[in-house]
């Protein structure tokens, strides 16, 4: 993958910026980085630190390998090139963040599986904010064309429904 140089990544930060119809000022007042220094990077003229520019991704709802490379993360669940790959890649990741898990059978609660042991689907502490994703998700893809920035749009869209899964009572039991 290509670094970028203070050129592309100024260029990429403009853009972005642009793009939600903001203001370096208004950049400013979401990062507290000077105008000054917002100039003197999207004008290439100025290394950015990894630090402010965490702080510019984050107010151009970015991720910093969108900002810094020019594309979406590169992990395996963004990456797949199939649709076998996207489904083994989202079920490791959830493994992984014990989502999906091998419970004893007397604990089961949503689970499928053989004797003795069963894998438990964590989904259903979980239900009542991946139901109403999902029907955002579905009204969006219908109504996609009527919003300025639709992908900023969907952004939000899963953004929140993560915070929320995040702070939800139900993860840490």
């Amino acid at each position: 993958m290509k670094e970028a140089n203070e050129i592309e990544l100024g260029k990429r930060i403009r853009s972005a910026r642009e793009k939600l119809n903001m203001s370096q000022y208004e950049l400013y007042r979401k990062t507290n980085i000077s105008t000054t220094q917002i100039s003197a990077y999207e004008n290439g003229k100025k290394n950015i630190g990894l630090h402010s520019l965490a702080k510019i991704a984050v107010a151009l709802h970015l991720s910093l390998d969108e900002l810094y490379f020019g594309q979406p993360s590169s992990k395996p669940i963004n990456g797949a090139s199939n649709e076998g790959e996207l489904v083994v890649n989202c079920v490791n990741a959830l493994f992984e963040k014990e989502v999906v898990k091998m419970v004893p059978h007397e604990e089961q609660n949503d689970v499928y599986g053989g004797v003795g042991l069963v894998y438990d689907i964590g989904f259903s502490k979980y239900s009542w904010i991946l139901e109403d994703l999902i029907e955002k998700l579905d009204d969006y893809e219908n109504k996609k064309h009527n919003y300025p920035d639709p992908e900023g749009f969907k952004k939000q869209l899963l953004a929140s429904a993560a915070k929320q899964i995040n702070e939800s009572p139900e993860r840490n039991r």
